[in-house]
This record gives structure tokens, sequence and C-alpha cells, in this order.
């Protein structure tokens, strides 16, 4: 088999708008991409239907997804003869392991390819009107990582602080953690304590944040104004007052209907007038199913979960009372702790129902390895699959999809359709289920059998249905299927 190609791509600060045109094309064609968790659901929209999506985050102290488990998948998927994308937030060579990643594929003989992105080292002062580089203060600029390899203990940074303090302008990234640490070591080593200073909290995305403060004050202020990973730190006089450049209606939020890759307007792939969807009703009796979570959500995957007669296993450190109680009947299985990939051992379809999404992402994740189908709520980009609002009447279910774009609109139609479809439509279901055998020995054609239904429905047959004269609902539909 002739070997894949992979692409380490660069994705930018996060908002679609700041992909490279390579970059958005790549995407449209990747038969795999290998995301990062700073990669917003618009970059990932406009995939390929069949595109395999596989989440590779690692958030700041907890790496679910070891290095070597990526360079392994990326190395897998090439050889299985794919073109994969490892999409990275900002840009593939700064601090990203994208080297490393490289050097992996390099030494199997697997070809790989370099596509840069706009590094947040830049994109996070621009974000704010800050200038790195000004000829009037400030001709040099650096970027250095707040933490280093293996930095779990309070070892001093490696770092030439006195070297580091001289120069204009120094951009420090994934350096929240160790705040206190850097702007004690550049003040110690003649720094001034009052150079201004910014944090630029998820720069382009919608809940960017930002926070002036001095060298000496900003690991106190960012504890008070919340400041959390992923954030930028900007040290020097560009940062100042004087020289910050306001900007006039910044586009960072993604307006509905102008989103890039929106999934109304995405590339389908060569299937004219696909959804993201197959249209599928599951049998799940006697099937596992895990659920990550045990809020309103899981609670009411649970419920839909054991009309189907699946086997449930709950995973969480604490649940709503209603599935407490069904933990406690034994209708249930409850591990009560946080969620770990050997949970989903047996399980055919995962169901991720946390209000954290790092957590939902790392389930998805996991699954994903273990082959097994996930529905990550509130994410449709990392579903693979969702769940239609459905109308149950005995056998006969009615269901309906936006995939899940929409769930309101789903949650609407369905009770409409309640009012409109009642009771005796199952019964009516249930009559055809028993006259089956018959109906088949007709030797009639699909197209005429559904035509004599049709004319059956125009008749008072669910009427009789309705008032509970079955044998003679039963007789009519005798009569008009011609049996």
């Amino acid at each position: 088999m002739e070997k894949g190609k992979v692409f380490l791509v660069g994705a930018g600060p996060g908002h679609p708008d700041l992909l490279t045109i390579k970059a958005y094309r790549l995407i449209g064609e990747a038969d795999v991409i290998v995301y990062d968790r700073l990669i917003q659901e618009a970059c990932l929209a406009h995939a390929r239907n069949d595109c395999e999506k596989i989440y590779a985050g690692k958030a700041p102290s907890c790496h679910q997804s070891r290095q070597s488990e990526i360079n392994e998948i990326l190395a897998k998927k090439a050889l299985e003869g794919k073109m994969v994308v490892r999409l990275k937030g900002g840009d593939c060579l700064l601090f990203s392991r994208g080297g490393e990643e490289a050097e992996y594929l390099a030494e199997r003989g697997i070809p790989f390819e370099f596509v840069p992105g706009v590094t947040s080292a830049l994109a996070a002062p621009a974000a704010v009107g800050i200038p790195v580089t000004h000829r009037d203060i400030a001709t040099s600029f650096c970027v250095i990582s707040g933490h280093q390899k293996e930095d779990a203990t309070m070892k001093p940074l490696d770092y030439d602080f006195s070297a580091l303090a001289k120069i204009d302008t120094l951009v420090v990234l994934m350096g929240v953690k160790n705040l206190k640490r850097i702007s004690d070591a550049l003040i110690s080593h003649g720094k001034p304590k009052e150079t201004p200073v910014a944090l630029v909290q998820q720069a382009f995305w919608p809940d960017e944040k930002a926070l002036f403060s001095t060298l000496e004050r900003v690991a106190t202020d960012a504890e008070q104004a919340g400041i959390a990973p992923p954030a930028v730190l900007i040290i020097g006089k560009v940062v100042g007052e004087g020289v910050r450049l306001k900007q006039q209606a910044r586009d960072v939020g993604l307006a509905e209907g102008e989103r890039l890759g929106k999934r109304g307007q995405r590339r389908v792939g060569m299937v004219p007038g696909s959804s993201m969807l197959y249209p599928l009703h599951l049998s799940l009796e006697g099937v596992l199913c895990v659920v990550v979570g045990a809020g309103k959500v899981a609670e009411r995957r649970v419920k839909r979960l054991l009309q189907a007669g699946a086997r449930i296993r709950l995973v969480s450190t604490d649940a709503v009372a209603s599935l407490e109680e069904l933990a406690k009947e034994g209708k249930i299985q409850w591990i009560s702790r946080a969620f770990e990939p050997e949970d989903l051992e047996g399980a055919t379809l995962a169901f991720a129902c946390t209000d954290d999404r790092e957590t939902n992402l790392r389930v998805a994740f996991e699954a994903r390895k273990r082959g097994i189908l996930v529905n990550v709520a509130d994410d449709p980009v990392a579903c693979d699959f969702t769940l239609p609002a459905c109308v149950i009447r005995g056998p006969l279910v009615i269901s309906v999809s936006t995939s899940a774009r929409s769930p309101g609109l789903s949650a609407a139609i369905r009770r409409r359709l309640e009012r409109q479809f009642g009771e005796e439509w199952g019964e009516l279901c249930s009559v055809l289920m028993e006259l089956r055998p018959e109906i088949v020995r007709l030797n009639v054609p699909p197209d005429e059998i559904t035509r004599r239904i049709e004319d059956l429905l125009d008749t008072d047959c669910l009427s009789l249905l309705k008032r509970g004269l079955r044998e003679e609902a039963k007789q009519l539909v005798r009569e008009k299927l011609g049996i």
C-alpha cells in the first residue's frame, strides 16, 4: 500500500478567519484530522463528511493524550495510505512539538510537510492593539515558554534572566502557572518592577479577556481577575497606554450566518445533498453503553437508553437523585469517581455528558481509540452520532433530527408530531406486524403495498383503533390490502 502524507498545520489563534488559505484547503481535503484543544469548532466544520476527526488535546497538567500516542496515530493513519492533517493551535513549530512529530515520521520514512500558522505570540498582542516592535521604543523581541519539560517542581526556570531583562519586548507563552516566578526573576535581574505588562486570555475567541498591569503586580492581578490558560504574557514599554492602538469594531466573535465552514454551508465531499448523518435506528437490547456525567443531560440519555433495553455503565463522582435511585435499584451500574479510559471496556456506544468540555473530549478521544462510537453533548463536531427527537407509539418510532444544529427545533417538531400521531398509530403498526406473513405471501411489489397502505389511511381505520375497535380495524386492513 502506498504511504499517505502528514501535514503539520498551524491553525492560528483559533478564529477561522485567521486560518491560512492552505490550511483551510487541507482541512477540507483530509482523510484524517488530528486536532488540539485550541481549535475552534468552526475550523473543523467544513471537513469532509467521511473525514475521521481525532481529538488529541492536552490541557495544562492533564496530558490525557500522551505525545507518544499522538505520534503513533499520525504514523498509523499515514501508513494506511491516508492524507493526515495534524492541526495545531498557533504555528506548527513554535512550542507545539511539531518538530518531535516530524522526527518520528521521518524515522519511519513517512512523508510530511509543515504549513505555518499565525502564532499566538503575535496574534495575542495584536488582539489588544500592542505592536511587539516600535521604532521609537522597542527594536528587540523575544518569545519564551513559561514552563519547561517536566516542570512539575518549583525548580528555577532554566533561562538567562539577566539577558531576558534587557529585551525590549518579551512574550511568554504558557506562563500563567509560573507568572510570579517569571516576574520575580525578571525584577531581580534588573527589569523595572513598574514595566507595563498585558495578559491576553484566548485571543480571537468569543470569550477573549485582557488584563493590563505591571511586572510587580501581574501575578496578583491575574489571580484576582481569574485569568486562566491559555493566555499570553506581553512585557515591555509597548504595552503602555500611550502605545496601545485602539481598534474599531473588532471581529472577535462568530456571528451566526457568518461563520466560516458553518455546517449549513459546508462542503459535503462527493455526495451531492448529503448531510452529516446517516439516519439509522439501532438495536440496543442488552448492549453496554457508557454514560460519563450524571446531570440532567445524562439523565435524559439514561432514560432513553433504558427504554431501548441497553445496559448502562454510569461514570461520575456524583449524580442527580433519579440516577442514584436507578443505581440503588440495580437498573444501572454507577462508578462513583472521575472518568478513566478503562471505563469504556466492553462498550458499544459512549455518551460524554459532563459540563467540562475537556473531559468530554477526552472521553471522545479514548472511545475512538477503541473503535467505540461516541456522542458528545452540545458539541456536534466531536460526535460520531447524534440523538434525534423521537415520537414513540409502540413499535412505531418517528424521529426528527437537525444534525444537532438546533435541538430546540427538533423538540418543537416532535411536540407537533405527538399531537398528530396518537397511540392508534402504534396499534395500526402492531396490526400490520401481525398480518405481515400474509402480506408477504401476496407476492405483491413493495410499491404496491405502500400504495394500498396509503389508501388504508384515508379510511376510518385509525378512528376504529382510537375507539378500541381493534378487530373491526383489522378486518378493514385485510380488505384494503387484499388479504
